[in-house]
Order: structure tokens, then C-alpha cells, then sequence
């Protein structure tokens, strides 16, 4: 990186200048009195950060490092970092099929240095394992700016296990509906005469008619989550995931009850309705042999909807327009959404954690460190998402981004948080309105601060890992047919444990509501 060496020489350089300079001064020192000597103290404690050693970070990020991005970590961002915390930042990228798994957990397990996205699901697998480093002596004295411009004291809860600190949640937005909602294609909803999309039936139908335009076009861009049916299915369940395997009843404010999701009713409906959409077209033939398609095809410009949340539209929109300069997307949910209220897990954008190979105290601090400039303040915010102002984007009088090169920085909704958020030109009122207000009248997961503890039962959940990628997500995703495979599913799903892991699930979860109610 070409700041390295020329840093280093310039520490040790104002290092010995310094050190000149005091020497000369010696003789007048003492008539100077104590304010004097507190003054020398002072700068020799300065000049002792400054010419310490660089602490390096290393930062795994997902997708592909634009060239853009690139020449910032070389030279901008890297400087920046290095002159503000005295750290040697990396960034190393991995495809989006390796998060929360994959080669990142390889990485885990051999011991690797680094930080990385996660969630409260993988949080509590890696903390099973030891995987992930211990944050409650070193995260508040070193993110100071994460505590006041977020709501750190109620996001940390849900990354803590047994009164410690495990994740460092990010960012500050409304996020109900986040999953439960898809965001259409505004303007191909347009060009076929569909006014609006209220129910998984509006939905189908705009696929037909847009396919008869767009022959090459497909239904379902990116993944499949069968969160998105939860108000097409006809059951009196608000369903709130807590893992893949386990669900509650997101309405059902104080009631602890716990279900199995591939063995339940809701289950059925959902692969119902994906067996349906796979036959259809609408869920393309190589969603599950290669999921990166799917996404390519919706970055293109050439898929209908997609999994949606509140802020990814802007996100989406900004990767889009980059191929479709004039497409717009709508967030859509398909249900009565008085019966089935929008479900938030808090405000966070995601959450880091840090390798537990990370073991020196001044090391992790580092780290934190890193994860504080995120969200610092305005400066740093636009750094991370827009890069350079002048070379990369500009500002109307209005505060709105114009992009001048629009590679991507860091992904757009990493840093969002309503104190610094700016919006592309293009973004209409009533999007930043909606935005503002898809909140209104949502409930909070009521598991929102539950973390599970899978120690007593991690072998059992890496062989329901196993039977879940083997058996269950053709059904899942409509390449199989329920009826004809679910038995021989539920049946693996037995062997590997899932009776007693629900049940030790079912344990913690009702000692987690009995603390709450208290």
C-alpha cells in the first residue's frame, strides 16, 4: 500500500526532531516552571502515539472490491484511517455465498485475524465454538461515536450472551418489514398497466404480464425467504423466525411458545406456493445450483421483484440504475398488514464480529476502533459510502448525492443512519417519505435480545445444518414436491436431533420471556 513505509519514516522522523528539540530546550525548561513541564509531558505522550507502530486490521467485506474502492484503499481511506487511529487497514473481499458460513467460518476455525459481517443466528453458533473474540471490556471506552449516534445499549442486547458482548451492531434506520417485503419493479409494473400489487395474486399476475413483454425476463430476482409469504398463507400465526428451524408467533406478545418450521402447517403453504412459482417461471431453474445468477440477473435489470426491506430499495436502486437508468422500485407487501403487522428487530444495519485469534487487548481495540469510524460523523459516513466529494460525487444545495463515479464504495446501506443520511437525486419525497413511515405501527421482535446458547446442542445442529441443505431446501425453494418428500425430510430431521434441539431451544427462549416480564 503506498502510504506504509512513508508513514513509518515520517513517525520516526518527527520522532527524532522532537527529540531534538527538547534537548535544545533543556536549559530554559526550568524557568518555565510546572505548566512548562506539563507541556513537555504532554507532547512526549503525543509523539509516543504517533510514532508507535501501526496496528493492522483486516476487514472481510462481501462481493466483488470495485476499482474505485480499490484505488481509495490505497491511497484516501487508508491515509485517512492510518493518520486517525494509527491502524493499517485491509480489506479483503468474499463472495456473498461464503457469509455467516462457508469460508468464513473456515477462516473462524483456522484461527484467521479479521472481523467480519454477522448475525445473531451465526453469533450464537461461533460463540458455541469459540470462534468469536469477547467485546465487553474494550467496545464502549473505544466506540464512542457508535454510543451517540445509535442506539447501542438496546442493539447490543441481542449480540450478548451470558452478560458478554459478542457482535457490534451498526448503523441507525427503521428496518420493520425487513425480509416480509418485496420490491418490485415500479417501472415494469408501469409499462404492463399495473396500478398496484396488494396480494400474492396482484403479484402472479404482474409476472404474466411482464413475461409476455419480457420473455427473457425472470420472476424472482436474488434469493427465495419464505418470510415473504407470511401474509399469503392462511394461518393465525405472525411468523417471527428465530433460526431456520424454529418459529414463533411475532403477535402473540407474551406467549413463549416455540414451533418447528419444517414441520408445521405454515411450512406446507409457503413450499406450496413456491412449487407453484417454480412451475410458473417465476423462480428460475438455477436458484439453488447457482444462486449468484439470480442476483446478476436482478443487477442487470433482468428479474421482476425480489426479497425487499425498507432501506434496501435505495440500495438496489443505486445498483440498478447503473444498468437501468430509469428503474424504480416499490416495496410491496403481500397481505393484510392489519392481521400481520411488520415485525422490526431494532434499528442496526448489521453487526461485526471479531476473530477470538484476536487476543491482545490493544489489538481488539483496534479493531473497535475501525467499526467507531462507520459511524463517527458526516465526514466519515460520506467517505465510506460516496468516497471522495469532488472526485466521486458532489452535493445539490438541497444535500442530495450526484454521483460522479458510481462504483461502489462501501455497500450503501452499511452506514446508513438517519443523522447523516443523504439520498440520490433521484429518490422521490414519497420514497424518503415511506421510508420515514414504514415503521408506523410495526411491533418489535419479541425475541429481540435473545441469543441462543447451542453448546448442548451443537452436534446436533451441524447434522440439522446437513439435512437442512441436503433434504429440505429443494422443498423449500419449489424444486421438489412436498407431499412426495417430506416424510424421508422430517424423518433425517429426527436423526439429527431436531426434538431435542427445539426442546433446549424452548427452555432458554421461556427463561428469556420470564426475564423479560419481571
Amino acid at each position: 500500500m503506498k502510504f506504509k513505509n512513508v508513514k513509518r519514516i515520517a513517525s520516526l522522523g518527527l520522532a527524532v526532531i522532537m527529540s531534538a528539540g527538547l534537548m535544545t530546550g533543556c536549559s530554559s525548561s526550568v524557568e518555565s516552571g510546572d505548566s512548562a513541564a506539563k507541556t513537555e509531558e504532554t507532547a512526549k505522550e503525543e509523539e509516543s502515539v504517533k510514532a508507535a507502530d501501526p496496528i493492522p486490521v483486516r476487514m472481510i467485506m462481501y462481493g466483488e472490491e470495485s476499482p474505485r474502492m480499490k484505488e481509495l484503499m490505497e491511497n484516501e481511506i487508508y491515509q485517512k484511517v492510518l493518520e486517525e487511529i494509527n491502524v493499517e487497514l485491509e480489506l479483503d473481499y468474499l463472495p456473498w455465498t461464503e457469509v455467516n458460513g462457508g469460508k468464513t467460518e473456515l477462516m473462524f476455525s483456522a484461527g484467521e485475524k479479521f472481523m467480519c459481517f454477522t448475525d445473531t443466528d451465526f453469533t450464537s453458533k461461533m460463540v458455541g465454538k469459540g470462534y468469536f473474540a469477547d467485546l465487553t471490556d474494550v467496545l464502549e471506552a473505544n466506540a464512542p461515536d457508535l454510543y451517540a449516534n445509535s442506539d447501542m445499549e438496546a442493539n447490543i442486547k441481542q449480540f450478548t450472551i451470558n452478560d458478554r458482548i459478542y457482535s457490534v451492531p451498526i448503523g441507525n434506520k427503521p428496518n420493520a418489514g425487513e425480509d416480509y417485503l418485496i420490491m418490485v419493479r415500479k417501472d415494469l409494473m408501469e409499462e404492463v398497466g399495473v396500478e398496484e400489487i396488494n396480494n400474492i395474486e396482484d403479484l402472479e399476475n404482474f409476472y404474466t404480464l411482464c413475461k409476455e413483454k419480457h420473455p427473457d425476463y425472470i420472476g424472482l430476482g436474488r434469493s427465495l425467504k419464505h418470510t415473504i409469504f407470511n401474509g399469503a398463507i392462511e394461518s393465525d400465526k405472525n411468523v417471527l423466525f428465530i433460526n431456520s428451524f424454529v418459529f414463533t408467533d411475532g403477535n402473540a406478545e407474551i406467549d413463549s411458545t416455540l414451533y418447528s418450521y419444517y414441520e408445521s402447517e405454515e411450512f406446507k403453504q409457503a413450499c406450496e406456493i413456491a412449487k407453484r412459482w417454480r412451475e410458473m417461471g417465476i423462480i428460475p431453474s438455477y436458484l439453488l445450483s447457482n444462486p449468484q445468477q439470480s442476483s446478476s440477473e436482478f443487477a442487470a435489470g433482468r428479474a421482476m421483484f425480489a426479497v425487499g426491506a425498507n432501506d434496501r430499495i435505495f440500495e438496489m436502486m443505486s445498483s440498478l440504475r447503473a444498468t437501468v437508468p430509469d428503474a424504480v422500485l416499490e416495496n410491496v407487501y403481500l397481505g393484510d398488514i392489519s392481521e400481520k403487522p411488520l415485525m422490526t428487530r431494532g434499528g442496526y444495519n448489521t453487526a461485526y464480529a471479531i476473530s477470538a485469534a484476536v487476543e491482545d487487548p490493544e489489538e481488539l481495540a483496534a479493531y473497535v476502533k475501525v467499526l467507531n469510524l462507520l459511524q463517527k460523523n458526516q465526514e466519515w459516513v460520506d467517505l465510506w459510502t460516496y468516497g471522495i466529494e469532488g472526485t466521486d460525487y458532489t452535493l445539490t444545495d438541497s444535500g442530495s448525492v450526484e454521483r460522479i463515479c458510481t462504483d461502489e464504495i462501501l455497500p450503501s446501506w452499511l452506514c446508513v443512519n438517519t443523522k447523516f443520511r443523504r439520498y440520490a437525486d433521484y429518490i422521490t419525497e414519497e420514497q424518503i417519505e415511506t421510508f420515514n413511515t414504514q415503521a408506523d405501527g410495526s411491533i418489535m421482535f419479541k425475541n429481540a435480545g435473545f441469543v441462543f446458547d447451542t453448546e448442548s446442542v451443537k452436534t446436533e445442529y451441524a447434522q440439522l445444518q446437513t439435512v437442512k441443505s441436503e433434504y429440505l431446501d429443494p422443498i423449500y425453494t419449489g424444486f421438489k414436491d412436498y407431499d412426495e418428500n417430506i416424510d424421508e425430510a422430517i424423518e433425517k430431521l429426527k436423526d439429527a436431533g431436531i426434538d431435542k434441539y427445539v426442546a433446549e431451544m424452548q427452555k432458554q427462549f421461556d427463561e428469556f420471556m420470564k426475564n423479560k416480564a419481571d
